[in-house]
């Protein structure tokens, strides 16, 4: 959920496709036109919110390499535009959820769209030791406490696949 209440992918925020469509130069492409066109806090000057990564489930991954991939082609209508333009995360918990959906995110230093922080007096992997009396050794454990959240939607964009 987002601050406004509404879904973080939503037709409302322009950032989710009005249909699925799989991995094509035209989704990615129409994917690319909305990030872009996104609008400042104004509503009005547009943030140019470019897509910096494509983000697939594990079912996705060949067909994404495909359309990242840099092609000698021999006709302007050949030519992959994509090419160089993404990074591709692939991240198989994704497919629990669907093994069609796909996503773009902005570059993190462009708009701030996930804030990952720790908590105050944790900042970083806690690590606690003591002596063992019953063994000789030390024990050791460590603990990483920490959180994440959605900061803007504009960053991000869905498309459910096909």
């Amino acid at each position: 959920m987002a601050a406004d209440s509404t879904a973080l992918f939503h037709a409302n925020h322009g950032n989710l496709a009005s249909s699925g469509g799989a991995i094509s130069v035209t989704t990615l492409g129409a994917a690319r036109q909305a990030m872009r066109l996104q609008k400042g806090l104004d509503k009005s000057t547009p943030i140019d919110a470019r897509p910096k990564y494509l983000v697939t489930p594990a079912a996705l991954e060949t067909v994404a390499e495909q359309y990242l991939t840099q092609l000698a082609a021999n006709q302007a209508s050949s030519v992959n535009p994509f090419s160089g333009q993404l990074t591709l995360i692939v991240d198989p918990r994704l497919d629990a959820k669907s093994a069609t959906a796909w996503y773009l995110a902005s570059d993190p230093n462009v708009i701030d769209t996930i804030e990952f922080a720790y908590l105050e007096e944790a900042q970083g992997p806690q690590i606690l030791l003591r002596e063992g009396w019953d063994v000789d050794g030390m024990e050791f454990k460590v603990r990483l406490d920490y959180g994440a959240g959605v900061l803007d939607w504009r960053g991000l964009y869905r498309n459910s696949g096909a």
